[in-house]
């Protein structure tokens, strides 16, 4: 009777650190649309001219405390054009700035993670990411006092070459109970105005290209990363 008495225990222990585990090893925030790295064109459509990559981040889950770390630093991001063995750096930012600076809301912001991601009913509408700033060689992203919303942000458009694919280079550091996701978008020009999301890219200025793996703490190290995964 107590050989079954301490087989009973040992059972419910390792049942719960089993469900534990499920918990806190979850790779992507409550609700992402995209859960794993997706490649939808490697090449511009036609008609498309332009590209941006583009980066998200937010508390693992929506309910999260502000006092649960969730902290982003970002030492650079690069966009690395691909043509063949051809790789050449045509965008790059270092936030190399002697004072912190903000982002207006043309470069970033907060945006809708309720009812769903990016829902339709906010209308694209984003409030101004307070919670990020760059200064001396860093950006850094407190998504701990935001976990009702999205951080997404962006880089200038480039001019899209259309026998090239696109990478993104990133050196950053992620800590706590938070994941950072990246992706591009082909535009059709350079200044084209937001006009609504269609997947297959027919009607709308802009079109999903690819959409990378969630990257999660980093262990309180800063790691280089290309993407997508090729």
């Amino acid at each position: 009777m107590k050989s079954l008495s301490k087989l009973i225990c040992i059972l419910l222990i390792l049942i719960s650190c089993s469900e534990k585990s499920d918990t806190t090893n979850s790779s992507y925030p409550d609700g992402s649309i995209w859960k794993n790295q997706t490649i939808k064109f490697e090449f511009a459509p036609a008609n498309f001219t332009a590209m941006l990559i583009w980066a998200q981040a937010a508390t693992m889950k929506s309910d999260q405390p502000t006092s649960t770390k969730a902290v982003i630093t970002i030492d650079y991001w690069k966009i690395i054009e691909n043509v063949g063995t051809q790789k050449t750096e045509i965008y790059t930012e270092h936030y190399d700035y002697s004072t912190p600076k903000t982002f207006s809301i043309n470069e970033a912001g907060l945006y809708c993670r309720f009812p769903s991601w990016f829902d339709a009913s906010c209308n694209d509408q984003h409030d101004f990411a307070y919670n990020m700033s760059a200064v001396n060689s860093y950006l850094s992203i407190d998504v701990s006092q935001t976990p009702s919303k999205i951080i997404h942000w962006w880089t200038p458009r480039q001019v899209v070459n259309p026998n090239a694919t696109y990478s993104i280079e990133v050196r950053l550091k992620v800590e706590g109970s938070t994941a950072i996701q990246f992706g591009l978008d082909y535009w059709r020009t350079l200044t084209a105005p937001s006009n609504g999301f269609d997947p297959n890219c027919v009607t709308s200025n802009n079109c999903e290209a690819w959409i990378s793996n969630w990257v999660g703490d980093t262990q309180g190290q800063f790691i280089t990363v290309t993407l997508p995964n090729r």
